[in-house]
């Protein structure tokens, strides 16, 4: 695997992990307000809200990463020569 590709997926799961540890945060809250904390009460229920988020979350983006940049590189800059044909000559 080449670095950059790694260093994508390391990104990536960086940041699906902090997303999902905010929308774990926010479910797992409303969650306990509506339904109460059950047998195991309310840290343990907010904290498997917000791992089992920032793992699922984080897992994604960084496959989305690398896959968005497992392609071959572009440079825009270059001028590809553009051929039209002339349909009066056919």
């Amino acid at each position: 695997m080449n670095s950059s590709r790694f260093e994508r997926a390391k990104n990536g799961a960086l940041m699906g992990g902090t997303i999902g540890l905010c929308i774990g945060l926010v479910f797992g809250t409303v969650t306990l307000l509506r339904y109460g904390p059950g047998r195991n009460g309310y840290v343990q229920t907010l904290g498997r809200y917000m791992v089992s988020s920032a793992a699922t979350f984080g897992f994604f983006m960084s496959v989305g990463s690398v896959v968005r940049s497992d392609g071959t590189m572009v440079d825009f800059n270059t001028k590809v020569p553009v051929y039209i044909r002339d349909k009066r000559e056919e």
